[in-house]
């Protein structure tokens, strides 16, 4: 088939993630155009990645007619960006969180299916290898049955209170909404269960109006214990997953190579694996969208998926007594 077309709207960091994901595969997809208000940015990225630059993403799409566009905007510009694309029946990779909150994601899901237009959500972690791996190790079954999670993606934000990040109205909330939607649905792809109960507690050291640390214990309905905590402000910058079975354990360290270790009940050593080469998440992330586009099949984490983390954040918040 000829080259997927596709343009990106928002120029900001994370759109540069996308970007490069899709120059990567440049024999099957063609960056077409890039928008975002502050046209500069747009420009900038253009001048990089290729295509062309537009201060308005309404009049991107319907000057260039892409067959699929990536949503890189704050939260807040979501839904109408994905109701333009969808309207037009244009496929969406949408970045997270889906939206600001489950009323928003409900209507982008919506939206979705009115125009029956692919809708897959930027839960990069997925295509993570390492976890991938240790998803795989899961299902053998060699760690037994699952007893627990444990994650944590800590580090310092050096530009809290200086950027949207930390405007409620933009954001939809602060670290919670931002980092622990990862890590909500990290716990829903290696257990492979909905979640029945979520409490959190959040908390602001900074002096900015949302919260900047964050813990959730969450139990799954087949009785999997989560414990997920993120953190704006500690220096020491981690981004771990610990899986505990039965029958073994498993370690996934982001910032570290080996990507992921594993010791079995009868094993004296663990064993090591390592990820040099593969594709990136962000990489894989647009291999799967653009599969799903040249193949007509349903997206790694679709709608239903989007609407179950959101869920969990509202419960998250609900009980944090954090009024949005």
């Amino acid at each position: 088939m000829a080259a997927i077309r596709v343009a990106v709207i928002g120029a900001g960091g994370i759109a540069a993630a996308h970007l490069r994901a899709y120059a990567a595969q440049a024999a099957r997809c063609e960056i077409a155009g890039i928008a975002d208000v502050v046209e500069a940015a747009a420009q900038e990225k253009a001048a990089q990645y290729g295509g062309q630059a537009f201060d308005d993403s309404e009049r991107m799409l319907d000057a260039l007619q892409p067959d699929a566009v990536s949503i890189c905007t704050p939260p807040k510009f979501h839904l109408p960006a994905v109701k333009a694309a969808a309207a037009r029946g244009i496929a969406v990779l949408c970045e997270k969180p889906p939206a600001r909150s489950l009323q928003e994601t409900e209507a982008i899901v919506a939206a979705a299916e009115k125009y029956d237009t692919l809708l897959q959500f930027a839960f990069c972690h997925r295509f993570h290898p390492p976890l991938r791996a240790a998803r795989a190790l899961i299902q053998s079954g060699r760690l037994g049955q699952l007893a627990q999670i444990e994650n944590r993606f800590g580090f310092r934000f050096a530009w809290a209170g200086q950027s949207w990040f930390t405007e409620a109205d933009i954001a939809g909330g602060g670290i919670l909404i931002d980092t622990l939607v990862h890590s909500i649905d990290i716990f829903r792809a290696l257990t492979d269960e909905e979640i029945e109960s979520a409490q959190a507690q959040v908390s602001s050291a900074l002096p900015i109006d949302v919260e900047d640390s964050a813990s959730l214990l969450l139990r799954g309905r087949g009785g999997v214990l989560g414990s997920l905590n993120c953190s704006w402000v500690t220096p020491v910058s981690e981004a771990i997953v610990r899986i505990y079975g039965t029958e073994g354990q498993a370690l996934l360290d982001y910032n570290a190579e080996p990507g992921l270790r594993y010791k079995l009940a009868e094993d004296d050593d663990w064993t090591e694996r390592r990820f040099t080469g593969q594709p990136d998440r962000f990489v894989a992330q647009a291999d799967s969208f653009l599969c799903c586009i040249e193949r007509g099949e349903s997206p790694v984490v679709g709608g239903e998926d989007g609407l179950a983390v959101m869920r969990v954040i509202e419960a998250a918040y609900e009980s944090a007594g954090v009024t949005r």
